[in-house]
């Protein structure tokens, strides 16, 4: 790894870390553009009673585990932030990896 990738990842973990862990607490509490939709939609609660959605992790954007406020809010941020970047980043070596193998073919 060149200088200049370490410099970007670790640029790109730091940004992941401001905004995942404290602008995230700053986020409204109004529904996002799906949620309001599924609202609108009357598609927002299940059409079969009895029926629950799984155990999530990051339910409400924040570890149940660490409980509410700050603390929980920015673990999970971070933790979300930092998993998008590394799909992105695995996306990106898996997409360059086969460039590399149409070149060489």
């Amino acid at each position: 790894m060149t200088s200049y990738n370490r410099a970007t990842l670790l640029a790109g973990v730091v940004v992941a870390v401001v905004v995942g862990g404290i602008l995230s607490y700053f986020a409204s509490a109004n529904p996002d553009g799906l949620e309001k939709f599924q609202e609108d939609m009357g598609a927002a609660q299940p059409v079969h009673e009895g029926v629950e959605a799984p155990p999530l992790a990051f339910r409400a954007y924040n570890l149940k585990w660490l409980g509410k406020g700050f603390w929980a809010n920015a673990a999970g941020g971070v933790i979300g932030s930092l998993a998008v970047m590394g799909i992105l980043l695995g996306i990106g070596r898996l997409v360059r990896r086969r460039r590399a193998a149409r070149a060489g073919t």
